[in-house]
């Protein structure tokens, strides 16, 4: 059966098809990562950032137009992206959305201008493009619509020569990326988007993509149910209220006025042509708040919490859930300040330890867990500063906390840390005698004044600078770079700072794993004191999974 025009319907269909395709392709494509820690999660960050666009989509009711579902799935994203590959594909659909919007019913054609912008959009997001990634896949992909969409008459042998191109594109990344070829792998994200060409094909050929939602790999932790018992009285504004409003109505600041005389801790971001208007308020009257929301457009992700009696599932530990009792307890009376920091850290020691250092609020995450731009948001509503400083900790986490900042209308800055030795550096060199602008100067310059690596486990079998490397190997990693290999976890972390050490250093800090026995750790710390007896090392329990140890040398 020919397909001429897509309806919204259909678009609606595809989406679902689509994300649903690339869940379960993920593990498939996070293997293709080029180092081979434990880490590769393209796949999953690619598949999280569509489940949320694909949400959007759903939320969706009456007759459905592809302006209307394209709209959507762009709002989904961005808010829902993780990690670089996420927040290039938030920004794909972006342009994808926006050479949709005034369409009812799209042609080859149409879609053939969406793909175009929807690669132009992405180009304009990266400082720096690198070729050979997914941006050089959706370009060649892209240009061949461009060039070709005329001769056909239906979509599904048009979508069918797009993939074979995509396809083509991607084999032909190793020959563009040095480090794909010595790895032997295709780029991962450009694999991500191939599988969601693939899935959208599928669905226009009556193809069964079984439904992947109740994905199990894609929770990080098991719910559990967890009761609060009793209520606490002395809260002023009983209920956290958040919603979404999908709406043409741009004046923030006078929606926040009218909202502010019901409660306090009041967040109310987004408009500037966005399309979407989130809201938080605690209040005594979430009603009140939803009905001058309704008066500006269609609401979603609509969240009401009794903070004075709390009963409601939450991935928490035991710990953090009196910690996050006590947070929510105290919410509303969040501390007015010039400045306030928003980290990212795993692991209670390192947590504790950027607290130690004035961090106001520690988004969960790092590898494997690349927080959302939604979740930056969050803390970026949950503390009192004027300015926010976000340090990311992780190069793969920036793009989502710089999306963060372009969103809110808070005055936030991103100190582009790729490591937590980087970020504490960072928090350290801030002055609060000195302007925001200097500030911002000295905590970017101390990024470089210490030297960080990390010692880790080998996923596979792989080539990487030179160096062969097996399946379960001890790897020790700095500057993007494998620089050390063994079985032995400590020699292996002895030998990868030995490597790093020069005459500068006066201080070695050693923050070990939740896999690592503080015994060994103090053993380890000892043989460094004795080889270098001239430098003070520190050893910290960080308690971070994946890495044995995370190192900085100062």
């Amino acid at each position: 059966m020919d397909i001429k025009k897509i309806n919204g319907a259909l678009l609606k269909e595809i989406f679902k098809g689509a994300v649903n395709y690339l869940i379960l392709k993920k593990n498939e494509v996070n293997k293709l990562n080029v180092f081979p820690v434990p880490d590769g999660d393209t796949g999953t960050n690619m598949s999280l950032t569509a489940k949320s666009a694909l949400k959007q989509i759903e939320n969706l009711e009456g007759e459905l137009y592809v302006k209307d579902v394209a709209l959507a799935a762009s709002r989904g994203a961005l808010m829902g992206a993780r990690g670089n590959s996420g927040v290039i594909l938030s920004q794909l659909l972006r342009g994808f959305a926006e050479g949709l919007e005034d369409v009812d019913e799209a042609d080859i054609s149409q879609v053939t201008e969406a793909f175009k912008l929807a690669s132009e959009t992405t180009y304009k997001a990266v400082m720096k493009p690198i070729e050979g990634t997914i941006l050089t896949v959706g370009r060649e992909t892209a240009e061949y619509a461009w060039k070709n969409h005329k001769k056909y008459n239906d979509f599904i042998s048009f979508i069918e020569d797009v993939l074979i191109e995509s396809n083509r594109s991607l084999d032909d990344t190793p020959n563009k990326l040095d480090v794909l070829k010595e790895a032997g792998v295709v780029d991962a994200g450009g694999k991500g988007l191939v599988v969601l060409i693939e899935g959208a094909l599928k669905v226009l050929k009556n193809e069964e993509i079984l439904d992947q939602s109740e994905d199990e790999v894609m929770k990080k932790k098991a719910q559990k149910e967890v009761k609060f018992e009793g209520a606490n009285t002395d809260i002023k504004y009983g209920y956290c209220t958040e919603f979404i409003i999908n709406t043409d109505y741009d004046d923030i600041d006078a929606f926040r006025e009218k909202l502010s005389p019901l409660g306090d801790c009041l967040l109310v971001v987004g408009g500037a042509g966005t399309g979407l208007i989130k809201v938080h308020v605690h209040t005594n009257d979430p009603g009140i708040a939803l009905q001058y929301a309704c008066d500006l457009g269609l609401l979603q992700d609509i969240k009401i919490d009794n903070m004075r009696f709390q009963h409601r599932e939450t991935l928490f530990d035991e710990e953090e859930v009196a910690e996050a009792k006590k947070r929510e307890e105290t919410e509303d009376k969040i501390e007015e300040k010039d400045v306030s920091f928003i980290t990212v850290s795993m692991g209670k020691g390192m947590t504790d330890t950027f607290k130690s250092i004035g961090v106001d609020y520690v988004v969960p995450g790092g590898q494997t867990m690349n927080p959302s731009t939604e979740d930056f948001l969050s803390g970026i509503d949950k503390v009192g500063g004027k300015t926010v400083f976000i340090i990311p900790n992780n190069g793969n986490i920036i793009l989502s906390a710089e999306q963060a900042r372009d969103i809110s209308d808070r005055n936030v800055i991103v100190i582009p840390s790729k490591s937590v030795p980087q970020g504490i550096a960072a928090i350290l060199a801030y002055n609060e005698n000195n302007s925001i602008e200097e500030n911002e100067a000295q905590m970017k310059e101390a990024l470089d004044s210490i030297i960080d690596a990390s010692v880790t486990y080998a996923v596979r079998d792989t080539k990487v600078s030179g160096k062969e490397v097996h399946e379960n190997d001890i790897i020790g990693l700095a500057t993007k770079e494998i620089i050390e290999c063994g079985k032995d976890i400590s020699e292996v972390t002895f030998n990868t700072i030995k490597k790093l050490m020069n005459d500068d250093i006066c201080l070695v800090t050693l923050y070990y794993g939740e896999d690592v026995k503080e015994e060994d750790a103090n053993e380890l710390r000892d043989k460094l004191e004795e080889e270098y007896d001239e430098i003070d090392v520190d050893l910290i329990e960080g308690d971070q999974p994946i890495y044995y140890y995370v190192i900085s040398l100062e």
